[in-house]
């Protein structure tokens, strides 16, 4: 189950991922923080949210979904913050309320929380996760050829 704070700041562990993934893919804009700049303190309220995106606005959820790794990844936002939570939702057309009707949800939190140990289960530590039939997961920021090679390994298999 996830923990609150395992984090409190960015450290060399997350910052040496972040500018490898800005090397990998620099089309996403990926933004380097600061050593000891503050990390968002969970990830349970964005995923809560978008949870209940899903079940109440489905076509609001691409959006929601890049406006929120854009405000993590491009941005440096604390995410976890629900005033952040509300701007996003603002600016994809979500009503604000929906946030804090996420938040306030034990049952949206026992859904992240039982999806969270499925994918420990399946061997996911990290993301983004590729999960194919027969071979490990492919977590984290990796070599794009790693995609391809598991790919191809997969459609080799249904041969």
């Amino acid at each position: 189950m996830p923990r609150e704070g395992q984090r409190p700041v960015y450290d060399e562990y997350l910052i040496s991922h972040r500018m490898r993934a800005a090397q990998m893919l620099p089309e996403l804009g990926f933004a380097i923080p600061k050593l000891g700049q503050k990390y968002p303190s969970s990830s349970w309220n964005p995923q809560v949210f978008a949870l209940r995106v899903a079940e109440t606005f489905p076509d609001r959820l691409g959006a929601t979904e890049d406006a929120l790794f854009g405000a993590m990844f491009r941005e440096l936002r604390d995410i976890s913050d629900p005033s952040i939570l509300r701007e996003i939702a603002r600016t994809v057309g979500v009503p604000e309320s929906e946030v804090d009707a996420a938040i306030s949800s034990s049952r949206l939190r026992e859904r992240a929380a039982a999806e969270h140990e499925e994918g420990e289960e399946a061997g996911i530590t990290g993301v983004p996760a590729f999960v194919l039939p027969d071979l490990p997961p492919i977590t984290g920021a990796v070599p794009t050829d790693m995609y391809r090679q598991a790919l191809q390994h997969a459609l080799d298999a249904q041969d």
